[in-house]
């Protein structure tokens, strides 16, 4: 592994160079990515991590950055029967999403939009940062 820095710890704080990666890559406890300044560096963890967090490995520490992607952004209703709607399409697609305080956001995919529109469910969309775990954790 000559030339790359493992990584292999998770740190409560400090300032890190930033190291960019994609919401799938940080889903994995183990992956690839080149930070900010060049550095290729070889992440070795016991469980994944999620954006902001800070790796250390070999006396060197880094953000990490989750990239923006193109999200479908659903604003909360104020009807309680739009919410039920919402909450009704979206439990049953088994869908990844993000609940924030006034918005829902999803993973943009073929489809998606089609479906919102064809049953009245107002969206947009955006870049941003998606916050949300593989569909595939779900239990019932």
């Amino acid at each position: 592994m000559a030339g790359v820095l493992l990584l292999d710890r998770v740190l409560e704080e400090g300032v890190g160079v930033p190291l960019k990666v994609d919401r799938v890559d940080l889903w994995k406890r183990r992956w690839r990515g080149v930070a900010e300044d060049g550095t290729e560096v070889a992440v070795d963890l016991e469980k994944s991590v999620s954006h902001g967090a800070l790796l250390y490995g070999q006396g060197r520490l880094f953000s990490v950055i989750q990239n923006p992607e193109d999200v479908v952004v659903i604003r909360m209703p104020e009807e309680a029967s739009m919410a039920a709607k919402i909450g009704w399409y979206l439990g049953n697609r088994h869908l990844p999403i993000e609940v924030r305080s006034h918005e829902i956001l999803l993973e943009l995919f073929p489809t998606l939009t089609d479906s919102l529109e064809r049953i009245g469910i107002a969206y947009e969309l955006r870049r941003d940062v998606l916050n949300c775990r593989p569909h595939s954790e779900h239990t019932h």
